[in-house]
């Protein structure tokens, strides 16, 4: 028995892993005769443990603890080659992304349509979600061990989803103009149009917020009515309101403000 320990250095991303080498030459047997050649069993161990085929999520701090907690466990669950729980820790994932994103359902099976039905995922990820769902049913209720090929698929659908939701919008928002949805954003683009126009300028929300109009994408017409709401009951006082008339050669009458 011989015990070979290593530090090693990956030539790419410069991280830096422990590997212990155990060779039981008790155990060698020949391969070659001819040249006197012999396999001697290896027991590899490395430390953080490594999963081959799989390239991890370099921003995974971006994903909620609630979520990048369970999916780093089912991770280092596959790498240690434990699959029955990692299958059921993937399909825990999925049950993760739907609390963090409020999606409502009796089952996971209904939660997950959910998620396409509310344009989070596609329709096509709905269906490869449905089989993670599956490979963690049998795991959780059959004890049955998923293959590690599957897992390994199975994993790559995971990172994907959590790329789609969480990491590329938080890439996205501030660099593209995004779609704007909620009101808390609407009233945070607001905020930073205002101070370049003068107090008491009188003006609709298409001349505050100019060619950014085009990112509310028909949400428009609801941040103004919630606009108008706040400014009466006075949770809003950066803006009064104004006039209804046309702007600027417009066919409809607008909604104007008043800066403050």
């Amino acid at each position: 028995m011989d015990t070979v320990n290593e530090m090693l250095k990956c030539r790419g991303c410069r991280t830096i892993s422990f590997r212990r080498v155990i060779r039981d030459y008790e155990s060698a047997y020949p391969v070659d005769e001819r040249n006197d050649e012999w396999h001697v069993p290896e027991d590899v161990t490395n430390y953080p443990s490594i999963l081959e085929g799989h390239k991890e999520l370099g921003d995974i701090w971006e994903v909620p603890a609630i979520v990048r907690d369970i999916y780093t466990q089912s991770v280092q669950a596959i790498k240690e080659q434990s699959n029955t729980l990692a299958g059921i820790g993937l399909r825990a994932t999925i049950e993760a992304i739907c609390n963090d994103q409020s999606i409502k359902g009796r089952t996971l099976e209904k939660r997950i349509d959910a998620l396409a039905k509310g344009g989070l995922i596609s329709q096509k990820d709905a269906e490869r979600l449905h089989a993670i769902r599956f490979l963690g049913n049998d795991a959780a209720h059959e004890i049955k061990r998923a293959d590690a090929a599957n897992l390994l698929i199975a994993l790559r659908i995971i990172d994907h989803l959590l790329v789609t939701i969480y990491i590329l919008d938080n890439e996205a928002n501030g660099r593209l103009d995004t779609i704007i949805k909620t009101f808390d954003q609407f009233e945070a683009l607001l905020d930073k149009k205002l101070p370049e126009l003068s107090p008491g300028d009188e003006v609709p929300l298409a001349k505050i917020f100019g060619r950014d109009v085009r990112r509310f994408h028909g949400y428009l017409s609801a941040h103004e009515a919630e606009l108008l709401s706040r400014i009466s009951n006075g949770s809003y006082s950066k803006l009064a309101v104004g006039k209804v008339a046309k702007y600027a050669g417009s066919r409809e009458q607008l909604q104007h403000f008043i800066v403050v």
